[in-house]
């Protein structure tokens, strides 16, 4: 017991240690890119609350409309997705953080995993029909996407073809 304290304060000052020492700049610090400047497309560090790693697409010299389309919908799937895991992170850390504190019995720093499975299976099964929505919406986007991409992938063969 005392060796669990112990440890669990030891990693405690590691992580701050490490926390205080990173050379990784504060989020709100980086300037997003400009699409029209940068050479490939970014991927940035995850978002803090939806765990996502936002990408910055490349807009291509010469970009033609059917690109332009395939590139503007996958910023807004990009963009549609985050919002849903940045709800639904808040929502579940909410609702965990209240289960904790209703839960929690006095002098105890944490429920055992056998407990907190009580709250993640209630949590899943109340939110099961909003995971259901979100899977049916996720592939249709992503069928939307796959079928635009072909066409992008289609079209680009055959001007390369065409220009030789």
């Amino acid at each position: 017991m005392l060796s669990t304290r112990v440890n669990k304060a030891y990693r405690l000052q590691i992580t701050s240690v490490v926390r205080q020492t990173s050379t990784t700049p504060d989020v709100k610090s980086i300037q997003t890119p400009n699409p029209a400047k940068i050479s490939s497309d970014m991927i940035g560090p995850p978002d803090p609350v939806s765990n996502l790693r936002k990408i910055i697409f490349k807009k291509p010299d010469n970009e033609t409309s059917l690109e332009e389309r395939y590139r503007k919908l996958r910023m807004e799937v990009q963009e549609w997705n985050h919002n849903f895991w940045a709800q639904h992170n808040s929502r579940f850390f909410k609702e965990r953080d209240l289960y904790l504190k209703n839960n929690l019995p006095e002098g105890k720093a944490n429920l055992t995993a056998d407990e907190m499975s009580v709250f993640y299976k209630a949590f899943l099964d109340k939110n099961w029909k909003t995971h259901l929505t979100y899977n049916k919406e996720w592939y249709k986007k992503n069928l939307t996407l796959l079928g635009l991409a072909i066409q992008v992938r289609i079209t680009k063969l055959f001007r390369t073809k065409n220009s030789k």
